[in-house]
This record gives structure tokens, C-alpha cells and sequence, in this order.
């Protein structure tokens, strides 16, 4: 019994041992999962992806190598890295590194040193984990191959400059000012990649080669005359820049216009003289000379064109070579809305009908410039307002393929990828050639058109732009007599109520100022000396005594019916100044209100607004205080003259002013800063 219980143990014994003998590696395997194959997605160097060949990154640093690593039972790892080259003797070349183990998901990395690797020859590495029982696969395997990088600390050779168009000359100039220029980078060597360069201090910009030690060429266009310097860099494909390289080239004034007319020919002339070049534009009967021109410029009259077929004028002949940069530039004066747009400058093309046109479209200023091949490239911007002049620069750079607009001397649009027919026909003022023929007459004012044979720059469209204050009124406020005190040029006078007078105590400038007690007297001129609608500036010197009023006062406004389109009153409440404009001449308009300090001793306090730019300023003592947005929608005409010393409201006059006021002036246009400072004191000045 015994002998068979043994057996019957030995048998089960011995199946069992070849039960475990078949299965120990099966339990094994189902136990343990062998980490993941890292994916080349999750492999970096410096932030830079997983790659080789011609794609491989290029350092001149030690990069570090970065992997991800998964495993399928969540255990941790330890990451195998292996680097792997061959030395300039062909002998292949291994290192390794080994990590401390991290949770599954983490990354894994190895902080190369410099002595870790060679220069300027390709680097192989790739990544394996293991789980402390089974090693995964390595990231190359499956077809994936290594990552790959070079490292590369030689800094490239400075490149040489040349330029066809602006000869590094010592003694010579060339020209000039709006004419772009071509300028080539070579370096002398192939690790250049790339370059860095400025000009004239400018930030540098970065600009690719072609191909690794090709040259490369830049378009650049000179903004002012003078001296220019470029200088260059190379950068390697490690990031390594070159030594800067100079060019330095001398660059004249820009080209005059090649043809232009001022518009200002005798009333019944049936063409416009040139004022540079020599061909003279024939006019259509719909155009009539001798209208107003815009105030404050050279051209006090200009051609008048009725919006009818035969509105416009022409000199028969190409003026801008279209197939390389040029310009054009017009004062005009639109007096239709023009629903289906207005021409004001174009000039016939070859293969399309015209190469370029400036005028109205959709309500805007706009340039179109196109070559026949493609609807017209175009910049639009700025509200083109009925009844306004506005000086116009259309800008088209042949090499950078850029149409620009500038509207009152600012840009106001600029469209890529512009190309203009390169055949030109007649330049045509006052119409666009169309498929079906001329079409796009102006109805309005013309003045100084011009064309140029380059760029014109931003500089020069704000100088073209210019509209120089004129003064309307000037009241010194020196004398009166029969209640009124005069002009000094003999315009309108100042008409002084019951309570307001001229007095020579203690004058502020001159021999005497005007002195409101506050009891609703005041002073005002018949008319509004300026058109509240455009630009215009009003300034008067102000002195309230020892301390500031404990009531609100107004120092002077500009009123309509029910409100005022512009005033300046003293706030008792915040001892401050207060610039008031209203959007409408309604009991329910809407004020714009901005404050300035306010100095009892005496203070110059003037109101500018400048009208092509849509804003309207408040300076005290010569100092800008405040500037607001002034859209041409929310001006509107006063009706009634200056009011010194009251203000217009719904309900009749209010805020009656205490105070001595004197150098009292007004100026169609926008005075500048530093004309505003030139009037800021208490002092005469008939010249300002």
C-alpha cells in the first residue's frame, strides 16, 4: 500500500514537473510584457523632431537626447541610449548610456557633453527601454531607422556684399530716394544657410539662401538721402553666425516727377500746361478750369470735371512706365457719392484696359493695379467724403510686387502680390479705360496730378500731403470802440455785449485784453470764422486771477441751433478744462468730453482738428493735453460766430465766463505742435 501511494505521488509528482516544464516561459510571457518600441514621434533634440539624412539638424551645442517611453503593463523604466558614428579613420564609434528608472510615459533623457562627440560628422543614436525583465525593441527597428544630427561649432565665413544697382562707391552718389536696388549676399564657403542683415541700424532681418552656400538677393528701397550702411551675417545650419560685413553707399535726393500739371490754368484754356515735362493734357469739354484749389497748399485754382463722358483730360502719350516701379499723386475733391466709383488718375495697358487707376470704389479711395492676366490687385482704404479735398499717393514697387495708397499724406492700404501690365498707353485723368470703353468720369475738383518714375516714399507722401494753416481771424484785443473790437487784418470784428469790454489795466499782451465780468457778457464774431466740417484751430489766452472759479464757465464755442459743435469750458466740480465736441446739432446729442488743468494765473488754451486724420486736440500752454477720435461723420457746420465767454444749449445761452481773455485766433487747418507753441504766450505776433 505504501509502494503504490508512493508511486501514485512519484506519478503525480512527475506530471506535474512536466506540467511546469512545458509551461514556464508561456507564464513567463503572460506575466510580463515587454515595453513598447519608442516611437520617433516622441524622440527630440533641442526641440527638434527625429531625423536624418538631408533633413538632419545641425548643432553647435552638445544637444540633449529626449525620448518618451511606454510600457504595456504600466511598470517602470529605464531608458538604453546608444550613440553611434564612424571616425574619420572609418572605424565605427559606440557609446551608451543607461537611465534610473521613471514611470511608464515619462521622458528620458541624455545631457551630451562636447566631449561625447565628434565635430562636423553625422551622429546616429536611438533608444530602447526595459522594464527590469525584458528589454523592448530599439526605436530604430521596424524600418524606422536613427535619429541623426551633426554637431558643428565653425563659424562661417562673412559673406561678400555687391549690389548692380548701388555700387560701394567712396566719392560717388547714386540715385537716389525711391528707387529699389538689388543686393547680393554670397558667402564664400557652403555653411551658409541663411543671413542676417540691417541697414542703418534697422532691426536685422533673416533671410534663407537657396541652398546651403548659395548667394541671395534682396530688394531694398532707400527712404531718405544720405549715407546707408548694410551690414551682413552668415548663419550656419548649427545656428553659428559670421562676423558682419559692411557695405556702405551714398544715395541722392529722389527723382523729380517726370510729368505733372497744376490744374490752375486760365478759366476757357482747352488744355493744362505741364509744370514738369513738355506734353500738355487736352481737355474734354466737361472739364472747366479755374475753380477753388485746396486751401492752404500752391494751388489755389483748379479743373473742375462734370462727371460726363467728356470729363477728363489727357496728354495723348505713356507717362508711367508701368513695367517698373512708379507713382502718381492728385489733389481731389469729390462731389457725388459715386455709387459706381470715380476715376481720378489711369492709364491705358496693353493686354487689359488699363494697368492701374486711382479713384473711388465702393465708397473709398482705392488703387487697382493689374496686368490682364488676374482681377486687379487692390488697395483700398479711407472714406472718400463729398465736398473734401484729399491729396491722393498711389505707390507701385515693381520688385516687391506691393501697391500702396497713402490718403492725406498716411498710408492708408498696401496689397501683395500686385503686377502691372507692362505695355503702356495714354495716361488718362479724369476716366479708366474699361472692356467697353472709357468709363468712371469724375465729377468734382482736380489739382496737381503728378507721376513719377519710382517709389515715392512714406516721408515724401506726407510732405505732398501738407495743407498749411491760414489764418481767418486774429483780435488783439488791444482797442474797441462803438462796441466792437477789430480784426487786426480788417475782417470781421468782435462784437462785445453788455458786460464785455476792452480794458488796458493790467494788460496780458499788448496794450489791453477783453474783461468779462460774468453777468452774461460776452464778445462774438458775426459769422463762424471757420468751417466746423474740416480741419481748423481756435486758441485765446486766458487768465482767471488768484484762484480757480467755483462755478462752470466757458471760454469759447463754436454753436449751431440747439448745441455747440466744439467748446472749451472751465468745470468747477474738477478745476479743469473741458474740450467739448457734439455729434449732431440736436437737443439730444451726444458730447465727447476730455479735461486738462487748469492754471488761474494764466493759461494759452487751443483746439485743433485735424481733419485727415479724424482727430481733435486740446493743448494748454503749448502742450498737447488731449487728443480724440473726430470721424468726418460726427462733425457738422456751426451757423452762429465765435462765441468768447457762453455756450449754446438747447435752452438758450449758459456757462457766462469771468475771466480776461486775449490773443484771440482762428486758422482754417490743423496747426501743428510746433505752431501751436510758437502762439502759446502772452505776446502779439502778427505774423503767426
Amino acid at each position: 500500500m505504501a509502494r503504490h501511494a508512493l508511486l501514485r505521488s512519484a506519478l503525480v509528482g512527475a506530471a506535474l514537473s512536466a506540467v511546469l516544464a512545458a509551461t514556464p516561459l508561456t507564464a513567463a510571457a503572460a506575466a510580463n510584457a515587454a515595453p513598447d518600441r519608442p516611437d520617433t514621434a516622441d524622440l527630440t533634440m533641442w526641440s527638434r523632431p527625429c531625423t536624418a539624412g538631408p533633413d538632419r539638424p545641425y548643432f553647435n551645442m552638445a544637444p540633449p537626447l529626449r525620448a518618451v517611453l511606454h510600457d504595456p503593463d504600466g511598470d517602470s523604466l529605464a531608458a538604453q541610449f546608444e550613440l553611434s558614428w564612424q571616425d574619420p579613420s572609418g572605424e565605427p564609434q559606440t557609446r551608451e548610456l543607461t537611465t534610473t528608472s521613471k514611470s511608464s510615459g515619462s521622458e528620458f533623457s541624455w545631457h551630451l557633453k562636447q566631449q561625447d562627440i565628434p565635430e562636423d560628422i553625422p551622429v546616429q543614436w536611438r533608444v530602447r527601454a526595459t522594464d527590469g525583465t525584458a528589454w523592448g525593441p530599439w526605436s530604430s527597428d521596424g524600418g524606422a531607422g536613427p535619429c541623426e544630427f551633426v554637431y558643428d561649432t565653425t563659424s562661417p565665413a562673412p559673406p561678400v556684399i555687391s549690389s548692380p544697382d548701388y555700387p560701394e562707391d567712396p566719392e560717388g552718389w547714386t540715385d537716389g530716394v525711391g528707387v529699389p536696388g538689388r543686393f547680393i549676399f554670397d558667402a564664400p564657403a557652403e555653411e551658409a544657410v541663411k543671413y542676417y542683415y540691417s541697414v542703418g541700424g534697422s532691426a536685422p532681418r533673416l533671410i534663407d539662401a537657396p541652398a546651403p552656400g548659395e548667394p541671395v538677393t534682396v530688394t531694398w528701397t532707400p527712404e531718405r538721402s544720405g549715407v546707408h550702411v548694410f551690414e551682413v551675417q552668415s548663419v550656419s545650419r548649427a545656428g553659428t553666425t559670421s562676423a558682419p560685413a559692411s557695405y556702405t553707399i551714398r544715395v541722392s535726393s529722389g527723382r523729380s516727377p517726370v510729368a505733372s500739371w497744376a490744374l490752375g490754368d486760365a478759366a476757357g484754356a482747352s488744355e493744362a500746361a505741364p509744370t514738369t515735362g513738355t506734353a500738355a493734357a487736352t481737355a474734354g469739354t466737361g472739364v472747366t478750369f479755374g475753380a477753388a484749389g485746396p486751401e492752404g497748399t500752391a494751388y489755389g485754382t483748379a479743373a473742375a470735371l462734370d462727371g460726363t463722358p467728356d470729363a477728363y483730360l489727357t496728354p495723348q502719350t505713356p507717362v508711367a512706365d508701368t513695367s517698373e516701379s512708379f507713382a502718381v499723386a492728385a489733389w481731389a475733391r469729390p462731389e457725388t457719392a459715386a455709387e459706381g466709383g470715380m476715376t481720378v488718375l489711369s492709364q491705358n495697358g496693353g493686354a487689359t484696359p488699363a494697368s492701374f487707376a486711382l479713384g473711388i470704389h465702393d465708397g473709398r479711395w482705392s488703387l487697382a493695379v493689374a496686368d490682364g492676366t488676374a482681377d486687379p490687385v487692390r488697395a483700398t482704404g479711407g472714406a472718400a467724403a463729398t465736398g473734401k479735398w484729399a491729396h491722393l499717393t498711389a505707390v507701385y514697387n515693381a520688385p516687391a510686387r506691393t501697391a500702396r495708397l497713402y490718403v492725406d499724406g498716411r498710408l492708408a492700404a498696401t496689397a501683395e502680390g500686385a503686377t502691372a501690365a507692362s505695355t503702356a498707353g495714354d495716361l488718362q485723368v479724369g476716366r479708366v479705360r474699361t472692356a467697353a470703353g472709357h468709363a468712371g468720369n469724375w465729377r468734382g475738383r482736380l489739382a496737381d496730378v503728378r507721376v513719377w518714375d519710382r517709389v515715392v516714399v512714406a516721408d515724401e507722401a506726407a510732405t505732398l500731403a501738407t495743407r498749411k494753416a491760414q489764418r481767418t481771424g486774429y483780435w488783439m484785443l488791444d482797442e474797441a470802440s462803438d462796441g466792437t473790437s477789430p480784426e487786426y487784418t480788417g475782417g470781421q470784428p468782435l462784437t462785445l455785449s453788455d458786460g464785455a469790454a476792452v480794458t488796458d489795466a493790467d494788460p496780458i499782451a499788448g496794450t489791453g485784453h477783453l474783461e468779462l465780468t460774468g453777468n452774461g457778457g460776452y464778445a462774438a464774431t458775426a459769422t463762424p470764422p471757420v468751417d466746423t466740417t474740416a480741419g481748423y484751430s481756435v486758441a485765446a489766452y486766458v487768465r482767471f486771477g488768484y484762484d480757480l472759479p467755483t462755478r462752470d464757465m466757458t471760454l469759447f464755442s463754436l454753436p449751431g441751433d440747439h448745441t455747440n459743435a466744439v467748446e472749451v469750458r472751465y468745470e468747477a466740480d474738477t478745476g479743469a478744462w473741458e474740450l467739448v465736441v457734439a455729434d449732431t446739432d440736436t437737443p439730444t446729442a451726444t458730447h465727447t468730453v476730455t479735461e486738462a488743468y487748469a492754471n488761474p494765473w494764466g493759461q494759452h488754451v487751443a483746439v485743433v482738428h485735424d481733419d485727415p486724420a479724424d482727430r481733435i486736440r486740446l493743448y494748454t500752454d503749448g502742450m498737447l493735453a488731449a487728443d480724440l477720435p473726430l470721424p468726418d461723420a460726427a462733425t457738422w457746420p456751426a451757423t452762429t460766430g465765435l462765441q468768447l465767454g457762453r455756450a449754446r444749449t438747447p435752452t438758450g445761452w449758459t456757462d457766462p465766463m469771468t475771466a480776461a481773455i486775449d490773443e484771440v485766433r482762428t486758422y482754417t487747418g490743423a496747426l501743428s505742435k510746433e505752431q501751436v507753441a510758437m502762439i502759446r504766450g502772452p505776446w502779439t505776433d502778427p505774423d503767426v
